[in-house]
């Protein structure tokens, strides 16, 4: 699938929140995500957000997205410390696929 209006593929981690499709989704931009925006918008709200160019949207998937980095690099500490690198690395092509 393709961002329209670019080349850039969207991978398994990535959406797209202002196709129409989400203008009524009332689901958590992710499941089971403890982040602020999750937690208290839905993607509804953030496509709305985004089509009419509110800098709110803006700011709460930063918000969103500093949270999934903060757990990834800590998962990346976590192996480093218990020598589990190649398992983490490993999950996270299976993940990615």
């Amino acid at each position: 699938m393709e961002i329209t209006g670019c080349n850039q593929e969207i991978t398994s981690f990535e959406i797209n929140l202002k196709e129409k499709m989400y203008q009524e989704d009332l689901n958590p931009l992710v499941r089971g995500c403890s982040c602020y925006c999750c937690k208290n918008h839905t993607r509804a709200y953030i496509h709305h957000l985004l089509v009419t160019n509110e800098l709110l949207a803006g700011v709460l998937l930063m918000m969103h997205n500093f949270e999934h980095y903060f757990g990834f690099f800590h998962s990346i500490r976590e192996a480093l410390k218990n020598d589990k690198l190649a398992q983490l690395k490993e999950l996270i092509h299976r993940q990615a696929s």
